[in-house]
Formats: structure tokens, sequence, C-alpha cells
């Protein structure tokens, strides 16, 4: 794996390589520099080389992430360079290839998690851009007479033309819904990021910059096979092809719990290592065994039992909110991820065995089902009444979606915080945003709209972007076989009656494969919430936090808080905005004290 930055003096003043190398704050950069355009990464994987050119290539690039179906680019890149072995080139290298061919459209014809960016010295142009679903960052700023990309937060804010300076219409995002909902935002107010499934592409000649989107997922038609297997034949081929292009490693890890994905993704990666997944694939499951009555332990043993592969169970009972946000947990951009400590630890334990760990996140929006009500007008009557009657025999009873329309209907509220500051309020308006962000939901039209909606949550992107190596500074890659772009096209064509309904189409897909017990279990949260200790978090607490971070006043009516939010707990769905004020509080704190000790 590899962080990279590229930067460009667009006055075309000669750059200067020591900033280069700051950025970074890793002593073994790789760095290329051509007059005002310099790149640099922190690992070898990337490559500075352009690949299949000498050091003096005009065109070279940087990659961060993994290239799939590599076998399908190398066929479409063959006939273009019949001399080349592309079997055996890195992915930088391919990536250049690629862009010989198709110039800038060539991210349309790549697979995988990836950021990238591109320098093509011939025409003094820059191309980044970021994979379909946004599991690989990538931000810029553009100040004065500088452009800085890179695929780390951390390393633009160290770059000195940047400001400190939050952006407030992202801060009100994070007080509303938990995360910045606008995805070519970040918090900060000099730094933008590129979306999921966009390009940026500059040009020096022009002094211009343009930010495009080359790629949209949309639900359209459901798929109709005249037998039923092909259903469970497609979608099982496609899983395996998302893990095993995830599995190209000499050793990987799985993050399962002991439900149904994510011992799915296990079961899929055993099957297709064979005999070697007993030393290449190793389980690890994060249990609770005092704060709650967690399950997960008992199950993920079962799982790892019958797949005939080791388990790691990691305890999280010890963790309070905010654990080490003063030391090495701190988020990149403000955040509810409390417990990143835990996750920290997890990925340490991980590391030990292996650079690279699957997780089953992805299932649950990916086979949500929609109701029958939501599917009037958007499925013909015809192909629904046989859905239904295919559900009946099944014995699957899907949700009609009476009640929930009507209250949808009833219901024209915004959860607005009275309590948000003046400041705040002058540039950002909360009611408005909660319209725009109603109507955004609402916008897909498809027979799976609502599954399509939760799948480009932004609060997937912030999650991909929080627990990414250059984020959390661990050298293990979380990988998600359920955002495939190929497995997700597909899900989101299913059918959602039977298919999507208590995830049948996965379940049977799985039948044979995974203990019938886990098979056919139930989605179970957890008894209680895995920051039970947030209890702790009166709203006095809150108070005397705030009195001790100056910072938060500008988004933060403090006498308002204190005299509107009252009891013991903060931490509950009733009270996002009071829990995600306490967590700006703690993460502006943590951050200043970073700035002064020179680790931010």
């Amino acid at each position: 794996m590899s962080a990279f930055a590229a930067l460009i003096n667009t006055d075309r003043a000669p750059l200067d390589e020591s900033l280069l190398r700051a950025l970074s704050g890793v002593t073994q950069t790789q760095v290329r520099i051509d007059g005002c355009v310099g790149m640099a990464t922190a690992s070898i994987a990337a490559g500075f080389d352009g690949g299949p050119s000498s050091a003096d290539s005009p065109v070279w690039a940087v990659i961060d992430g993994r290239l799939d179906d590599r076998e399908g680019l190398v066929a479409a890149l063959a006939a273009s360079h019949r001399q080349a072995d592309l079997r055996c080139v890195p992915d930088a290298a391919l990536l250049v290839y690629a862009y010989e061919k198709w110039g800038h459209d060539c991210v349309s014809h790549m697979l995988g998690d990836f950021s990238f960016c591109l320098w093509d010295a011939r025409d003094r142009r820059l191309l980044c851009a970021r994979d379909h679903f946004g599991v690989k960052p990538l931000y810029y700023a553009r100040v004065g007479n500088v452009l800085v990309v890179s695929s780390v937060l951390r390393w633009l804010r160290c770059h000195p033309a940047l400001s400190r300076t939050l952006r407030h219409e992202a801060i009100g995002d994070f007080l509303l819904f938990g995360v910045c909902a606008e995805p070519s935002q970040t918090a900060f107010l000099d730094i933008s990021r590129v979306p999921p499934a966009h390009r940026l592409s500059y040009s020096l000649e022009l002094d211009s910059s343009r930010v495009d989107r080359y790629w949209a997922l949309e639900s359209g038609d459901c798929v109709r096979f005249a037998d039923p297997r092909e259903y469970v034949e497609q979608f099982s081929h496609l899983l395996r092809v998302a893990v095993v292009d995830r599995t190209r490693t000499e050793r990987v890890g799985v993050l399962m719990s002991g439900g149904l994905d994510s011992s799915s993704v296990a079961a899929i990666a055993t099957d297709a290592m064979g005999p070697a997944a007993s030393d290449r694939l190793r389980a690890f499951t994060v249990v609770y065994d005092t704060l709650m009555n967690d399950e997960e332990r008992d199950y993920s043993s079962v799982v790892a039992k019958s797949l005939g592969i080791s388990i790691s169970h990691i305890s999280a009972d010890r963790y309070q909110p905010f654990d080490r946000w003063d030391d090495d947990s701190l988020p990149p951009e403000p955040s509810l991820e409390g417990l990143m400590a835990a996750m920290l630890d997890v990925l340490d334990v991980v590391s030990h065995h292996g650079n690279a760990v699957l997780t089953g996140d992805g299932g649950d929006p990916m086979l949500l089902p929609s109701s029958v009500i939501d599917q009037v007008g958007r499925t013909s009557v015809a192909s629904l009444a046989a859905d239904l009657l295919r559900a009946w025999r099944l014995r699957v009873r899907p949700p009609f979606g009476i009640r929930s329309r009507i209250a949808r209907w009833g219901d024209d509220s915004e959860d607005v915080p009275a309590w948000l500051g003046r400041d705040l309020l002058q540039a950002f308006d909360p009611r408005g945003r909660w319209q725009q962000m109603r109507c955004k939901r609402t916008a897909e039209s498809g027979a799976r709209s609502t599954a399509v909606s939760d799948v480009m949550d932004p609060w997937w992107t912030s999650t991909f972007e929080s627990f990414d190596p250059g984020a959390t500074q661990r050298p293990v890659e979380l990988r998600y076989p359920f955002f495939d772009v190929r497995l997700a096209s597909f899900a989101l064509q299913l059918p959602s009656i039977p298919w999507c309904l208590n995830k049948h189409v996965l379940r049977e897909t799985m039948r044979g494969r995974l203990p019938e017990s886990v098979r056919t279990r139930s989605k179970t949260p957890l008894p209680g919430s895995p920051i039970e200790a947030g209890k702790q978090w009166s709203s006095q607490r809150a108070v005397e936090l705030f009195e001790n971070t100056p910072e938060i006043r500008a988004f933060i009516d403090v006498r308002k808080f204190g005299a509107m939010v009252n009891g013991d707990s903060l931490l509950s769905n009733e009270s996002l905005g009071a829990w995600a004020a306490i967590s700006l509080a703690m993460w502006l704190r943590c951050d200043a004290m970073s700035a002064v000790s020179g680790m931010g």
C-alpha cells in the first residue's frame, strides 16, 4: 500500500523538494520533480518510474490501492502494447498504459479500490481520480499559486499555505447528521475532496481545473431470469470474484463478527484459497465479555471451526469514548467514531498476520429490500404479482410499507438543535439543509432506489476514509468485497421480492457453506451500545468541556446547550446532535494540542 502527494506551483516557479518531502513526515519518501511539478510517495508500491518507461518518461503516476480484473484490463491493452508483458507490471505502470490508450477516459476502464495522480509532461496536464465508491481517499487544495493533491488528509494540512480554518457548512452537517453530507467538502475551508467516482484534471497551460463524474450507480430495471437458480448462481459468482480480487496477497485477515455478511466473506475466501486457507486466512472478532451480553464469540467460533481457519477474539470492554484522541487515535476530521482506539488496536493485532483484512460491510445496503408500496409504479403489475407469489411460496413476508409511507407524509419536522451558535447560523441554514437532504434521498426513482441511496450515503465515504491506512497510520488495509462495482451493480438489479427479503439470495448462496445456525441466523444487533460508557457524559460535563474549549463557541451556544440538554446520558438516537457537539469539542481540543506539538 502507499500514500502519495502531488504538488504544482501554478505560477511555474521551481518546486521546493524539501517542502514536498515534508508533507509526508516520512524519512523514506520517494520524490520525482519536473520543474514546477512534483510527486511523492511513502511506499514503493506506487512506483515513480512511470511503469513501463524509464525515469525520463513523460508520463508518470502514483497510485494508492489496487486495480481489479487485471486480466480484463491487460487484454484490452494488449493490442496496443504487444511488445510488453503487461501481466507482470505493477498497477502504476498499468495505469500509465491505460492512459496512453484512452487518455482521461482511462478511469472508466478501471475497476478496484484506488486513488491516483498522473502527470503528462507533454501536455502539462495532471489527472487524478478516485474509485467508484470512494474506498480510497483523495483530497486537493488550491491556495494562491499552489495546487496540492494527496491521498492523506493530514499531508495536505501540513502545507504551510493552508489554514486550519474549519468550514461552517461541513460542521453544520456534522452537527445535524453526524457526517459531512456534501461529497466535495471536507471539514477544512481550504481543502476539498474528490467525490467517489469523480476525477480531477488540471491544465498548467490554461491554469484551469475541473472535477467531473465518470460513473454513476443506478438501480434501473430489475433483472429477470426464467430459472430462479440463475439469481443465486450469478450472485455467488460475482461475490467470489470480488473476494478473490481482494485476496491477492500472501496473508489476509477477515473481520468476522459471526453474522451472515462477514461469515459469508470468510467462507468464500476459504473456498477460493483451498488448502492454503488454514495458513493464509485468519479471522478476527471484536467481542464484549462484560459490558453487554454478546453472542459473537460463540457464533464466530462456530464459523471458524467449520471453515478450518484460526480465529482471534479481541475484547473491547475496556475502551472509553475518545480514548487516545490526544495521542494516536484522533480522526482526521470531526467524527462520531469515539472508539477509534479500539479499532486501531484491532489493526495492530491484524498486522502481525498480514497487511489486508476483509470486512462484511456493505451487505446490508446492497440487499436492502424495498417495500411493496414503494415498488408500485416502478415495477410492472405482472412482475410484482409474480414476485409476491414466489415470496408466499417461500413463506417470506415482504414489507408493505403503508405505515411508513403514512408516517413520512405526516412528519415534516427536522431535528435542528436550538443550541446552534450564532456564527454558524450566519453561514449555514439548518432547515434548508434538511430539506436538501430529504430531496436528495428521494431523487432516485428505480425499484431499488432506497438501496441505491443507502449504498451512496456519505456515511460510507467517511467510514472508508477514517479506517484507511493514511488515517490510521497502521499498515493494514480494509477491503470491502460487497463494495465491488460488478457485484453491487448486479445486487441492485435484483428483484427486491423475494431475493432481498432477509437477504434471501445471500442465504441461498451460502447453503452448505456455512453452519445452519449462522446461515439462518436473523440479523441481531448488539444488546447495548458499544460505547455504553458514554452514559458518563452528562450535560454538565459537556458544558464543562465546552467552557474549556473556546473554539467550540464558533459553532455552539454553550449557554443554550446547558439550559436545553438535560439528563445523565447524551448517548442515544434522540441526542445525536448533542453527542456530535461533544465529539466536535473533543476533536477541536485534541487537534489544537496536536498542532502545538507539531503532530497535526
